[in-house]
């Protein structure tokens, strides 16, 4: 039988923990070898940088810096923590301030929405093609014209009557 530290061992080695840490303004190589060094205490598995973005007059991320560059670092992690934990961690090994670094899950909604997908095929925008080879067929008869108009009142007037009926009312015969 195992014991309870085997379980809670075992359930640690298979998670894995994804951030982003985005850290504004030039980062040195002896910076990004202490923040590497410095998140071993968490077990890193992956430590690469993303990407660089271009200078920006306001950075998406960083509302009170202006004119900076953004450093993206993709990191996973085999022991748990969580993103303040790991961003006040970061600051205080690299010697940045807090406005400097944001932490977040890959996974957030404004995570995602920032990805670009790099395998699509589109070259140009879908409105400037003239066909929408791109849009649904659908069958206008079955949204407009007589034929709807005529299922619509159908449909009303039977609805109508559903209701009078669970209401109580008497119902005329005919038309």
């Amino acid at each position: 039988m195992k014991t309870f530290k085997e379980y809670i061992t075992e359930s640690f080695d298979k998670k894995k923990y994804l951030f982003k840490v985005k850290i504004a303004g030039d980062i040195s190589e002896d910076q990004q070898t202490i923040l590497k060094t410095a998140l071993e205490k968490y077990k890193v598995e992956n430590f690469a940088k993303n990407s660089t973005t271009p200078i920006q007059s306001l950075p998406l991320d960083f509302p009170k810096l202006r004119n900076t560059s953004v450093n993206i670092y993709d990191v996973t992690l085999a022991y748990p923590v969580t993103q303040y934990e790991l961003h006040e961690y970061i600051c205080n090994n690299i010697k940045l301030g807090a406005d400097h670094v944001v932490v977040r899950n890959p996974f957030e909604p404004t995570e995602e929405y920032q990805n670009v997908d790099k395998d699509s095929d589109k070259k140009t925008a879908l409105l400037s093609d003239s066909e929408y080879k791109e849009a649904s067929k659908v069958k206008v008869e079955d949204y407009f014209g007589d034929k709807f108009n005529e299922n619509l009142l159908k449909d009303l007037a039977k609805a109508s009557k559903e209701r009078a009926k669970e209401q109580g009312l008497k119902i005329p015969k005919g038309k």
